[in-house]
């Protein structure tokens, strides 16, 4: 088993009963198994770490990358956390210790500092003896930084350059000045953000004096836009990320305010509905509109807010361009809302029996249904931004809600009107 890949034993370890997966991953060299803790799925890995003991997983972390250890670590009881790191090696504990003291979701939080930085003056020669001590304890590393007298941050040179200078030659003569790096508090998803801008493999993260203090590599950055993803998901359906490891009553707890807020829009749109009783009661047809005018505004919402959602989570737009986004959503929406409106209002002339007015007043309450819907989706996510909160929540129960009782109220109070006026 130790000779696969450790992704394939991951898969095998998710479909076992817990005492033949404990059984299995005993069996495991500790290289391997660090290799398979970072591949398997949050709630496998924690289910597997309340089997472990903390002597076996001290032993996994000493040959883990910092970053994975601190990751594991940070997922343990606070009386575990303690033992474990006292059972590790000196060494390795206290660099589990120092990433643990940054957020989770910061570039110190998911940087390893498992980096080789050398000193300007060393020569090329020198460098290279350098990298080839560091390789026998460490991963191989493409890139070297480069460092003054105070640790801080003043090239980078990619290691295969080593071989085409000088031996004589120092780092500072043929290092790249123009090093890309991230503060240590920098949110994870502007870190990715940055990383595909400039199509790095590895970015380095400095303290508020320049100072190095580890690098980001291309996986974790994979973890982070992974993770940003699945949480923008989870937070357009009014849910939590962490629900496949919490009890019944937490997830219920957490899905229920977003439930609630739904309910109360519900309760809403009822009191809309009995305010206007009385003409509900001389055209009983309007009812049989009212699930296609709030589905379809419910819909074109979602749409428009989860484009905008991704798109500033993606940096792809921001508060600048706020106005020409809003104007390509409105000409979308009125193209939408006229051939919408023009179909269902011809449908509700031959079905509703009321002839050509309900078909006026459903055609003329779908299309401003719609581009009501449209306006809400976009701005609504610009709105969370500016006050930092998740524009994914927008996507949710929020809009939904609001664009059905908006629709409701443009239908009951056009209705209102035109049968009235029109008779």
């Amino acid at each position: 088993m130790n000779r696969l890949h450790p992704a394939d034993i991951a898969d095998i370890l998710r479909n076992l009963e817990p005492e033949k997966r404990k059984l299995f991953f005993d069996s495991l060299k500790p290289e391997v198994g660090a290799k398979v803790l970072a591949e398997l799925d949050p709630l496998s890995e924690a289910e597997l770490l309340e089997e472990l003991g903390s002597s076996q997983l001290s032993k996994i972390l000493n040959v883990m990358p910092s970053d994975d250890a601190a990751d594991v670590i940070a997922d343990l009881s606070q009386e575990k956390q303690d033992k474990v790191l006292q059972l590790m090696d000196e060494e390795e504990s206290a660099d589990v210790k120092e990433l643990l003291k940054y957020p989770e979701e910061s570039a110190g939080g998911i940087m390893t500092t498992d980096f080789l930085a050398l000193d300007e003056n060393i020569s090329a020669g020198g460098a290279i003896d350098s990298l080839r001590k560091y390789v026998q304890k460490a991963p191989p590393t493409f890139f070297i930084y480069v460092v003054d007298n105070e640790k801080n941050l003043k090239g980078v040179l990619p290691t295969h350059n080593l071989i085409i200078v000088s031996p004589q030659k120092k780092l500072k003569e043929i290092m790249d000045e123009e090093v890309i790096s991230v503060p240590l508090d920098m949110d994870q998803e502007k870190v990715a953000q940055i990383v595909a801008k400039y199509n790095l493999t590895v970015i380095p993260v400095v303290n508020n004096i320049n100072k190095l203090a580890g690098i980001i590599t291309s996986d974790d950055i994979i973890d982070v836009i992974k993770e940003e993803a699945e949480e923008d998901i989870y937070h357009m359906v009014g849910s939590d990320e962490q629900e496949l490891g919490n009890s019944v009553f937490r997830i219920a707890r957490g899905r229920l305010f977003w439930l609630i807020v739904t309910l109360f829009g519900g309760i809403f749109a009822c009191t809309i509905l009995r305010s206007f009783r009385l003409t509900l009661e001389k055209v009983v047809a309007l009812v049989f509109f009212i699930p296609v005018i709030m589905n379809m505004a419910g819909n074109v919402g979602i749409q428009s807010s989860t484009v905008v959602v991704r798109s500033l989570a993606t940096s792809n737009i921001n508060f600048s361009k706020i106005w020409k986004v809003l104007f390509k959503e409105i000409k979308i929406a009125v193209l939408i809302g006229l051939i919408c409106g023009l179909g269902v209002g011809t449908i509700a002339i031959f079905l509703g029996g009321q002839g050509l007015t309900l078909g006026v007043v459903v055609g003329i309450s779908i299309f401003a249904a719609i581009l009501v819907a449209t306006l809400t989706g976009t701005v609504v996510p610009f709105i969370f931004k500016r006050f930092k909160i998740d524009p994914a929540f927008a996507s949710g129960p929020i809009v939904t809600t609001v664009d059905d009782i908006i629709a409701l109220s443009i239908y009951f109070m056009l209705a209102t009107f035109l049968f009235r006026v029109m008779g």
